[in-house]
């Protein structure tokens, strides 16, 4: 009996030292480096765990992009967030693919959201200062969406639309189509959408509109 037991021993070494290799193996891994983009701005793939120095391709709804992982197997690949299907605001999700040439190829996916940095509201004639809604998206997540509100050059409202949500930036709410105090007067009204409190040209990035206010005469 004391013979056996040092076999056993050596036994459960040799058994642990061939199963340690396979459990440090690692899958490829591929992370965007934004969680949501803007159509047509830049973005990019963030690969891990390829095949080293190798070239890869990465895949989805309106992209192809190429590059070559390093000794490591990593590389980062960069193209152009896709555009929507309209110019409206709203945003969508869009899945990479991403595959290396290699005998045994490895492949990896991922995905983020691309957006319209975009305002709008619903149409119709009504009072100017009758609820509709408005839509945003692209704006700065977590931060106020103001609408500085300006007639014959001077402003008449700064108005807090609300918070900007979720990755791309986006908020849906009713609002007055002109909300300002007071009489709203008829002709050209602009408006400047961005996230600061007050109005100022040199206000970046900015979305601009109009609108023009009629006389509407009605019969007694």
């Amino acid at each position: 009996m004391t013979r056996s037991t040092p076999r056993r021993i050596a036994l459960g070494a040799v058994l642990i030292a061939l199963a340690a290799p396979a459990a440090s193996a690692q899958a490829a891994t591929l992370t965007i480096n934004q969680p949501c983009q803007v159509a047509t701005f830049g973005v990019a793939a963030v690969l891990a765990g390829f095949t080293p120095n190798t070239s890869v391709s990465v895949q989805g709804e309106g992209i192809f992009a190429t590059g070559t992982t390093d000794a490591t197997g990593s590389a980062t690949i960069p193209f152009a967030a896709p555009r929507l299907g309209s110019i409206e605001p709203g945003s969508k999700q869009v899945v990479l693919t991403a595959k290396d040439n290699s005998p045994a190829p490895m492949t990896a996916t991922g995905a983020f959201r691309t957006t319209n940095f975009a305002f709008g509201t619903t149409g119709g004639q009504q009072s100017p200062k009758a609820k509709r809604t408005w839509s945003f998206s692209g704006l700065i997540p977590g931060k106020p969406i103001y609408g500085h509100f300006r007639y014959a050059g001077r402003t008449r409202a700064n108005y807090r639309f609300g918070v900007a949500k979720g990755p791309c930036g986006e908020l849906t709410v009713r609002a007055a189509g002109i909300p300002v105090r007071g009489r709203v007067n008829t002709g050209k009204w602009n408006v400047q959408i961005d996230q600061k409190r007050t109005f100022s040209r040199k206000t970046m990035p900015r979305l601009k509109g109009s609108t023009t206010v009629f006389k509407v005469f009605r019969p007694s």
